[in-house]
């Protein structure tokens, strides 16, 4: 009993050290970027890092983390971009929609106002298995967005899992808000890699030197 509690206290503190790692290298290649380039690729490059964790038997044989997330992140300037700008697109016109209802005076109700909320509630759901996605496959960001909405779609469980496990990430942070400037978004991300991982679709294990991105389904 006592190798277990000595076992899973390395274990956390191991893991917790880790994603504050990822936490600081997210927040050092924002800055790196201007905040408005760098925040997509280094919050592709943390899903990178994290997928390849989970992918492999033992995460002390890669050494060279910053390494690692730097060309990650410089892989990614381009396409978490226009992925990370696309969504934000799409949240701004829900958003204006929103306040286009407000003042009509309609507020949220009737068939538009159900309407906007389960818009909100599947782009939700579909922010939280793309980033995940896009780690994992190396395509277009429209194929990302195309592939984490048909996952909404066709497996709504997995999602909601997913998402539900974000959720819960970010009701800790609410609870605790001294866990934000620690794990910030390596926390959330390592909690929807898991579960998409753990669901299945994509594969739960690999070699060291079979880690890069997948071009096709």
């Amino acid at each position: 009993m006592i190798d277990r509690l000595v076992t899973l206290h390395t274990h956390v503190g191991t893991l917790g050290w880790r994603l504050l790692k990822l936490h600081l290298l997210w927040l050092l290649h924002t800055l790196r970027g201007g905040v408005l380039l760098g925040v997509f690729p280094a919050t592709a490059a943390v899903h990178e890092v994290l997928r390849r964790d989970l992918m492999s038997d033992d995460i002390a044989e890669r050494r060279g983390l910053w390494k690692e997330f730097d060309v990650a992140w410089r892989a990614n300037l381009r396409g978490a971009n226009l992925l990370g700008y696309a969504l934000t697109l799409l949240w701004a016109v829900l958003l204006a929609e929103r306040q286009l209802l407000a003042g009509a005076g309609t507020g949220l109700a009737g068939a538009a106002g159900s309407l906007l909320w389960f818009a909100t509630a599947f782009l939700a759901a579909a922010c939280a298995q793309v980033w995940p996605l896009a780690a994992h496959y190396d395509e277009a960001p429209v194929v990302h967005l195309r592939r984490a909405a048909t996952l909404v779609l066709a497996r709504p469980l997995i999602a909601l899992t997913s998402a539900s496990a974000l959720g819960a990430v970010l009701a800790v942070y609410y609870l605790v808000p001294g866990l934000v400037p620690v794990l910030g978004v390596a926390a959330p991300a390592l909690a929807t890699s898991y579960c998409l991982r753990r669901s299945g679709i994509l594969p739960k294990s690999a070699t060291l030197h079979d880690l890069t991105k997948e071009s096709t389904v």
